[in-house]
């Protein structure tokens, strides 16, 4: 287990519904290791979080930008001397496969909510609080006994048309938080400020401090500045800032 821990401030929406979508794909991952009513209950829900996300927007567009960029970066850095040429052509083959297999698929990944009736009725009842028990829904709990094997096929069938999502997505992340270097920053009596270069596009702040810490990383800001605030909880009151300087590393990443 990691002894620090990270707090991340997303500054593009783009960015913000990489990260959302990542935390919902982690989620039905762990949720999928269980064979019991209760984590088939919670798989199916992320699944419905992830299938809604993907409905808002026009994802499939925005992760194809997000690897070109990407790709136009490593191709510059290819230049360098210094970098390893081989595993950055396996990078940049890696995002051109991705790519591929976006625009490959076919359809909006959203469609299996009206196209499956079941996550069509769990979708309709899933924002009343507990609005798919057995007596509103005897069709799922019928579902939920069928054997495991065939459970688990009809999930991988419907989560067919988001693995390229989920691996674009894994991907496009794990480039944009390697892409700097930690600084190590003081915030004096818990508060830090630092103007950001807009001409650098960053994309992804990221605060990181030892966990056995009794406080937590509150940070805001946008393209031109960001602060991060390190607040102590309160069980009855609103978390109050730290008085003491706080030592922390910070990522800017941008690529």
């Amino acid at each position: 287990m990691s002894e620090t821990i990270t707090y991340e401030l997303p500054l593009s929406e783009r960015i913000r519904t990489f990260i959302r979508l990542e935390h919902l794909f982690e989620q039905m991952q762990h949720f999928s290791l269980h064979d019991d009513e209760h984590h088939n209950r919670a798989e199916l829900n992320s699944l419905l979080e992830i299938l809604v996300i993907v409905g808002r927007s026009d994802l499939k567009n925005e992760i194809t930008k997000e690897i070109e960029r990407h790709t136009k970066s490593l191709v510059l850095f290819s230049q360098n001397p210094h970098v390893d040429g081989t595993k950055l052509q396996q990078s940049i083959d890696q995002l051109n496969k991705l790519s591929l297999d976006i625009l490959s698929s076919n359809g909006r990944a959203d469609q299996k909510i009206g196209q499956i009736e079941l996550l069509k009725c769990l979708a309709q009842r899933s924002s009343i609080p507990g609005g798919t028990y057995d007596f509103d829904l005897p069709v799922y709990h019928f579902w939920l006994n069928r054997p495991l094997q065939q459970r688990r096929e009809q999930i991988q069938s419907w989560c067919e048309n988001l693995i390229p999502i989920q691996q674009s997505i894994n991907l496009l992340l794990q480039f944009i938080r390697t892409s700097t270097t930690a600084i190590t920053k003081t915030a004096c009596a818990g508060f830090y400020q630092q103007n950001l270069d807009a001409n650098y596009a960053p994309q992804l702040l990221r605060v990181s401090f030892p966990m056995d810490k009794d406080y937590y990383a509150e940070i805001s800001g946008g393209k031109h500045r960001f602060t991060v605030r390190f607040m102590q909880p309160n069980e009855s009151e609103r978390s109050s800032q730290v008085t003491e300087d706080v030592n922390f590393t910070l990522h800017i990443c941008q690529l």
